[in-house]
């Protein structure tokens, strides 16, 4: 806790109410967007809990509000840190962190769209993946901003490791990460597909 709000004078000056306001109202939209494209509130199967472990083949991964894959949207908070970082040096970390969930927020959207789900359950092990839950997608959001919060705060060869640590952690316990989700996305090997379905 102490990393995500312990700030200095300096980083509470930046945090200015317009584009935390913002950052909720992109959070909203990206809501309203899911609704419309018909995605579903919470789990079809009527199961409330807040956080699964499933990752493989069931049908509640993406449609709780936390899973496993939920690290690796802490992992998109890193990146979009890094980003921001680099092509928005002269903002303000609030409004660097309003990028970065406005971001995640139209990602999300995409994520769910047609295109974006039959190429997961094509090209990964994804095969029962059905898109994310809007309460699922709100706790990407969430745990983007972490992730953004934390690397603000360690800086950036400290969030370097921490990213890696996250990624070798995640294949080790759900075959799975961040960057071999997007490798598996892009450019699907089969062999890495197999390795995951064999869990």
């Amino acid at each position: 806790m102490t990393i995500l709000f312990e700030m200095t004078e300096t980083s509470k000056k930046d945090f200015s109410p317009i584009p935390i306001i913002l950052s909720f109202g992109a959070t909203v939209l990206m809501v309203l967007a899911l609704y419309a494209q018909g995605r579903l509130w919470w789990c079809k199967l009527g199961d409330y809990r807040i956080y699964v472990n499933e990752a493989w083949n069931s049908s509640h991964t993406s449609q709780h509000f936390f899973d496993p894959y939920t690290f690796t949207h802490v992992l998109h908070g890193v990146m979009f840190f890094w980003l921001a970082s680099l092509i928005f040096a002269r903002f303000s970390t609030a409004w660097q962190l309003f990028i970065a969930i406005l971001a995640e927020a139209v990602w999300e959207v995409f994520e769910n769209s047609n295109f974006i789900i039959e190429k997961y359950r094509e090209n990964t092990a994804s095969l029962d993946y059905f898109g994310d839950s809007i309460l699922n997608s709100v706790g990407d959001i969430v745990a983007c901003t972490i992730g953004f919060l934390i690397a603000h705060k360690i800086g950036w060869w400290k969030s370097l490791i921490f990213f890696l640590l996250t990624e070798i952690i995640l294949l080790l316990w759900i075959r799975d990460g961040l960057l071999l989700n997007i490798l598996m996305l892009i450019y699907p090997l089969d062999g890495v597909k197999n390795w995951q379905m064999s869990v």
